[in-house]
């Protein structure tokens, strides 16, 4: 099944639990009116409670379609989407004019050259900084600056 008889199935299954929850919802409201004409108040509420058990049943399972649906109906519009782009690119690779030559060739001496050189360090710059940072902080000649100094002045 493609994706579009998917989402049509999925839908017609979530009509059907939308439309299942309302008629517990009557059957519900139903018996919740009959014990205000003073019939069995034990078998109706048990009554009640078995058709809310139900009714959440298949709420749980609508909450699940609908999620699905939202799923699919996401994938659908990708995929048309992409459709559109591929169409896009293959109009400007047509139309878009073939370089007969490198724009990059200054760069190739570069590119090319390897860096043999055994002084060359890997490590991250920020590394060394904070490694500076830290030998500053804990040398002991320096004396710490004293941030309550305004405090003294008053």
């Amino acid at each position: 099944m493609d994706m579009r008889g998917e989402l049509s199935h999925l839908q017609d299954r979530a009509q059907s639990l939308d439309r299942a929850v309302r008629d517990i919802d009557h059957d519900i409201d139903r018996a919740l009116d009959s014990v205000a004409t003073g019939q069995d108040t034990a078998r109706i509420l048990a009554y009640v409670r078995e058709r809310q058990n139900t009714q959440l049943g298949f709420m749980y399972d609508l909450g699940k379609t609908e999620a699905r649906i939202e799923d699919l109906q996401h994938r659908i519009r990708e995929q048309e989407e992409r459709g559109g782009e591929t169409r896009s690119v293959e109009v400007w690779e047509r139309e878009a004019p073939v370089a007969g030559e490198d724009h990059l060739d200054w760069l190739r001496p570069t590119l090319d050259a390897r860096d043999t050189s055994p002084e060359r360090d890997d490590r991250h710059p920020q590394r060394d900084g904070e490694e500076r940072l830290l030998e500053e902080m804990h040398r002991e000649d320096v004396e710490p600056e004293d941030h309550l100094d305004w405090w003294k002045r008053g």
